[in-house]
């Protein structure tokens, strides 16, 4: 046997081709990091959903107090009206109504003078209510008394 060349035996531990594996820490590191992106995307569709919630809340807010300011500036002058009536809001949302009196000098007061000058300040404020409430959404509007007889 001396002329043979002999092939040198390969060590037990060592991989044939095609024979590679994955290592427990790589496998671990890829689980952590697909982990990671799980929660950071689930993280952000949450904001998304919370943020369109909001300003889905806000647009109606808007919507209840235009639809209120409407029907007040529709409606008759009323001397020292104690309120005006407001179309009723979706669930969820309340309309305040407040009237001031122009005094004839130069600022709006809350009780009604004993003669009314023909001017009021309606103020409205439309409050929602719910698991995620927003600001409340106000609007003024001035009233007067029709000249035309």
């Amino acid at each position: 046997m001396t002329g043979l060349a002999r092939r040198p035996r390969r060590p037990h531990h060592s991989r044939r081709r095609g024979e590679e594996g994955e290592t427990l820490v790589e496998v671990l590191i890829a689980v952590v990091l697909m982990g990671v992106a799980f929660v950071a995307i689930l993280g952000g569709m949450g904001t998304a959903i919370i943020s369109s919630v909001t300003q889905h809340k806000v647009t109606s807010a808007d919507s209840v107090i235009r639809s209120a300011a409407e029907k007040v500036v529709s409606d008759p002058y009323m001397s020292c009206a104690r309120s005006y009536e407001t179309p009723a809001p979706p669930s969820g949302y309340t309309v305040t109504v407040t009237i001031e009196y122009w005094d004839g000098v130069g600022s709006f007061g809350r009780p009604c003078p004993t003669a009314d000058t023909g001017v009021q300040k309606v103020s409205l404020t439309v409050h929602s209510t719910g698991p995620h409430p927003v600001r409340d959404a106000r609007l003024e509007v001035v009233k007067r008394e029709s000249m035309l007889s």
